[in-house]
């Protein structure tokens, strides 16, 4: 089967790919995604143990008879035992309507590159049963 002379006019005579500009752009873009999703991952896996640590004491029913002083002192101490900065203010106890809850409120800077920061928020409600 012959191609019309129309049809191979229209065809590029030489395949063309990525310029090699455009494969640097798209690995540069990639190496800063992952660089800033492996320095703000830290923030997370912290976070994830103040979860449970907070978690842990109210499924064990341990917290029904402690004070918030006390509440804070069994925090700190897990964060200390784990290498995590944590300050007890970012602990308070909450009422909404007639129900207890410990609230959770901080936030984690993270230096990305020189001057560049990411700030990451928690905030979040323990219902205390």
């Amino acid at each position: 089967m012959k191609t019309s002379s129309w049809y191979r006019s229209k065809l590029p005579r030489k395949q063309t790919g990525a310029s090699l500009f455009a494969i640097i752009v798209v690995m540069t873009l990639l190496a800063l995604i992952i660089l800033s999703g492996l320095k703000i991952s830290p923030a997370y896996m912290d976070d994830a143990v103040i979860g449970n640590t907070i978690n842990n004491l109210v499924e064990t029913e341990e917290i029904e008879g402690m004070s918030l002083r006390e509440i804070r002192t069994y925090v700190a101490r897990t964060m200390q035992a784990n290498r995590i900065s944590f300050s007890n203010d970012y602990l308070e106890e909450v009422e909404e309507n007639g129900v207890d809850y410990i609230q959770v409120r901080y936030e984690s800077r993270v230096a990305l590159f020189s001057n560049i920061d990411a700030v990451v928020k928690f905030d979040y409600l323990v219902e205390i049963e």
